[in-house]
């Protein structure tokens, strides 16, 4: 079940989670989620292409039909014909212009308020027919394209209103405009005194919203961003002059002593100019068409993207591209981006919505978003509820991601561990048995020469240190095994070439590593790599010479060792390499072997410095 709560700019998602994943599937690696990007825009859009576009048609044949049945009607007032087609293509282009919008942003009602305002204006033409009846549906509709106007900028350009002046301004146009003049209508000519106060009325009402209008649009252009502020700034300019001509072009002409149609006219042609003036701000201001949830929610479901893509994704599908996802950090109780820098809810600017989302009742994420774009925050709900499972999969693969890290930390912790407690048994072997042997050897050579000592003695004595000799050898041969002394005095370097030079066949070694920038772990898993390596292809590969090679590349340590024997090894066959593998792995490095039947042997292995 999916459910949500709104209150003002906050909002609430809440998605009931599904099983693996939604469909069954098995969660993406992360190596595939970090590759995925997001669609491009058309496919977004896919969904709102196939549903939209037949509505807008059948409504903008409707709006023909009517322009049409209006020149049809009028072609029998041939003295008022040409104020009837001015009327009908005014008419018409309100309607364009507001299903172009409509379209361009569907969750826009800019386009919709556009429409209106054309459905308005075209009952504001009905009185040139000549009948007695549309002329009264005329008079009260004279005045309604000024109201509209006074909402559409007020509305720019999210569609919606905002704020407590805003809508109240609004309205006051509104009854300033057609319900004015339905009072002025309803009054008798026997009561001149009330015509005169409703006149005044309307009048006094027309100035207020002018100035309110102004002081709504002075402020936020002086709130707005700089990019806001150049769309912002000509359509509000043009929109006042706008109001101003459609209340008083009549007015200037009758003072000018001009012909009457020519303010008719005048007012007209500025009424033909605002629904294009407004879509040009939809088209080239910057505000990208909106799409459709269905195509995000299955971009999700097949791609399994997270992270930049997801935002990305989400807003092309709201057009809005300063909308930012955020996570809930549950170990660090706040929000977080998607750099794991800290997002403080209550600070964001007023004019920034924020859309919390929740799986059930726990809270994992929000989604930021510009207000001025996106007034419903319906569409934001909505996508946030396609959105939940996305970003808590994404919560879900950086916990994996974490704890992954952390057991890689471990286990170099106990190679590290392995490593120095290696060295010291290695160094009491040498410290302690060692001597004790060397001073056991010297006991038994003294007996030996003991000249009171019986033959038998001193023969038995020379035997015990004979022994004891092989017994300190085959420990000195153990520690430098554990702890190569080349190793631990000189480096990686020297120790691999102490190796090479001690083989029995023929061998080379390459190196241009500073030891310095090696660690001890790596150091050390490196010479037991080459030391193994190059002990089976002694024993087993028959060849005829080895090369050794060590390379330091953006702190990773790559070593090769080749022969040309006679090939058929495997890391499965034996167990010194399958031991190094664990090790290799445990660090974060990889090991392969290529062993071609008679073509040689070759290891690579690739290790971190650090």
């Amino acid at each position: 079940m999916v459910t949500g709560r709104a209150a003002g700019h906050h909002e609430d998602v809440h998605v009931a989670p599904l099983g693996r994943d939604g469909e069954g599937r098995r969660p993406m690696t992360a190596q595939r989620r970090m590759a995925a990007e997001p669609p491009p825009v058309s496919r977004l859009r896919a969904g709102s292409d196939r549903s939209l576009p037949s509505a807008l048609i059948v409504i903008g044949a409707f709006a023909f039909l009517l322009g049409a049945v209006e020149l049809g009607v009028g072609a029998r007032v041939p003295d008022q014909l040409w104020a009837v087609a001015l009327f009908v293509g005014v008419f018409w282009i309100w309607a364009a212009a507001g299903l172009l919008a409509w379209w361009r942003r569907p969750h826009n009602t800019t386009g919709l308020l556009l429409i209106i305002g054309g459905i308005a204006l075209f009952l504001g033409g009905l009185g040139n027919l000549g009948i007695d009846a549309l002329t009264l549906v005329s008079a009260v509709f004279a005045t309604s394209s000024l109201a509209m106007t006074v909402q559409l900028l007020h509305a720019f350009p999210s569609g919606r209103l905002r704020g407590r002046l805003s809508i109240t301004t609004v309205v006051l146009g509104w009854v300033a405009s057609p319900v004015s003049q339905l009072v002025l209508l309803l009054i008798p000519s026997s009561a001149p005194a009330a015509f005169e106060i409703a006149a005044a009325t309307q009048k006094t009402l027309g100035i207020a919203v002018m100035v309110l209008t102004a002081v709504v649009l002075a402020r936020r252009l002086v709130t707005a961003d700089p990019v806001h502020r150049r769309v912002l700034l000509p359509m509000f300019g043009y929109g006042i002059v706008a109001v101003l001509l459609l209340a008083f072009a009549p007015t200037i002409v009758h003072t000018l002593g001009g012909d009457p149609r020519i303010g008719g006219v005048t007012q007209l042609l500025v009424a033909a100019a605002i629904p294009v003036a407004f879509l040009l701000g939809v088209l080239l201001g910057g505000f990208r068409r909106t799409g459709d949830l269905e195509p995000l929610s299955t971009w999700l479901g097949i791609s399994g993207a997270g992270g930049p893509a997801v935002a990305r994704a989400l807003a092309a599908t709201l057009g809005d591209d300063s909308l930012r996802v955020v996570y809930w950090a549950e170990e660090r109780g706040e929000f977080v981006d998607e750099t794991g820098v800290a997002v403080d809810p209550g600070q964001r600017d007023a004019d920034r919505g924020w859309c919390e989302i929740r799986v059930e009742s726990r809270l994992v994420g929000a989604i930021v978003y510009d207000t001025r774009l996106t007034a419903d925050p319906g569409p934001v709900r909505r996508a946030g509820d396609v959105l939940a499972i996305a970003i808590d999969r994404e919560r879900l693969t950086a916990e994996l991601l974490a704890s992954n890290e952390a057991l890689t930390r471990s286990r170099i912790r106990l190679v590290e561990t392995a490593d120095r407690e290696r060295s010291r048994i290695a160094q009491d072997l040498h410290d302690g048995i060692q001597v004790q042997l060397v001073l056991l050897a010297l006991a038994a050579q003294t007996i030996a020469n003991d000249p009171d000592a019986s033959p038998a003695t001193s023969a038995a004595s020379a035997r015990l240190r004979h022994g004891i000799d092989e017994a300190a050898a085959d420990l000195r041969r153990l520690v430098h095994n554990v702890l190569p002394v080349a190793l631990t005095e000189r480096g990686l370097t020297a120790a691999a070439e102490d190796l090479v030079d001690r083989l029995a066949i023929p061998a080379t070694l390459d190196s241009d590593v500073a030891d310095a920038a090696i660690s001890s772990t790596t150091a050390h898993t490196a010479y037991f790599i080459i030391a193994e390596a190059l002990t089976n292809t002694v024993k087993h590969s028959r060849a005829s010479w080895v090369r050794v090679t060590l390379h330091a590349d953006g702190g990773r340590l790559h070593i090769g060792i080749r022969d040309n024997g006679v090939g058929g090894a495997s890391v499965d066959r034996g167990a010194g390499l399958r031991g190094l593998l664990d090790r290799v792995d445990a660090l974060g490095g990889n090991l392969r072997v290529t062993s071609e039947a008679g073509h040689g042997t070759e290891v690579k292995v690739e290790l971190p410095c650090v």
